[in-house]
């Protein structure tokens, strides 16, 4: 009578097994890394400070639905109801007030204005997530094309957290903008955590990337103009460069010297910094069709 031999275990799938294991434990280490960052990654300004005196028909409050949270936002119009219009996506440690100087601004140069506080910002409900914040810019652009119907161009603004907020959806917006604008942007979330300090950069393998922007830019169709300080503390030039770099649309990168990072929204700088995207919002119709990068302006 044959016995019966004992089947040794093969090193194959103990092999697999702890690959598997490996993969599992890195997976939530990542989450649970994920999760910590997101919950502290936001500065979300609740108490704004006073808004400058504005005719009230100059800066119109409203709010729409964003899942089950309630977002506030604030509508500057233009003289001419035609006007190129533009909606913000504004950084971090922003709200409405901070924007209604540029608002004002950008009006009495012709061109309206949609700002808008992502969910926990300013006045608006809820937290915010990478999640909620998708979710409130799709809402947002839907809410921005119902207040400028008369528009004859639409553009999007996203102004560092933002340039992350924009283009994780752009390309989902439906009509299509006729451009987009980065202003102060980062290259990806990661980069960007790495360079603030928020995670050590032998851990950065560890964090998932939520927005890349140079990865999202490469398939990004819509004419695109880059605008960032040389002298940009929190995000530095580099950034610029491989947002450049990676664009496929790129129609021109403007460059200052001795601008802080928040130069879009501080009075000393608004005059000098929006001139290239008040030029880039009123070229006349086509002038972007096809349009290549030359040679970097250099705003000082």
């Amino acid at each position: 009578m044959a016995t019966m031999q004992p089947v040794r275990d093969s090193p194959i799938p103990r092999w697999l097994a702890s690959t598997a294991g490996i993969a599992i434990v890195a997976g939530l280490a990542r989450r649970v890394l994920f999760r910590a960052l997101e919950r502290e990654a936001f500065v979300t300004p609740t108490s704004a400070p006073p808004e400058p005196d504005l005719p009230e028909a100059t800066l119109r409050h409203s709010t729409f639905r964003s899942g089950n949270r309630l977002l506030h936002a604030a509508y500057a119009p233009a003289a001419q109801r035609q006007a190129p219009a533009l909606m913000v996506c504004h950084g971090d440690d922003e709200c409405l007030s901070d924007w209604a100087p540029v608002q004002a601004m950008l009006s009495h140069s012709g061109i309206s204005t949609f700002v808008f506080d992502y969910s926990g910002y300013g006045a608006s409900s809820g937290r915010p997530t990478v999640s909620h914040l998708r979710e409130d810019a799709c809402a947002a652009y839907r809410a921005f094309l119902a207040a400028t119907p008369d528009a004859t161009r639409h553009y999007v603004l996203g102004h560092s957290l933002g340039s992350g907020v924009l283009l994780d959806v752009a390309r989902g917006f439906m009509p299509a903008p006729d451009g987009a604008i980065i202003a102060s942007g980062f290259s990806s979330a990661r980069e960007a955590a790495v360079q603030t300090g928020r995670v050590p950069p032998r851990l950065a393998w560890l964090l998932p990337d939520p927005w890349n922007n140079a990865a999202r830019m490469r398939r990004l169709e819509l004419p695109l103009l880059l605008v960032h300080s040389r002298a940009d503390e929190v995000l530095p030039l580099a950034h610029a460069e491989r947002l450049a770099q990676a664009a496929s649309n790129l129609q021109e990168l403007v460059l200052f010297d001795g601008m802080p990072h928040d130069a879009a929204i501080l009075p000393d700088y608004m005059d000098a910094f929006w001139a290239p995207v008040i030029a880039f919002m009123l070229a006349p119709a086509g002038a972007h069709a096809g349009a290549r990068l030359g040679q970097p302006a250099i705003a000082r």
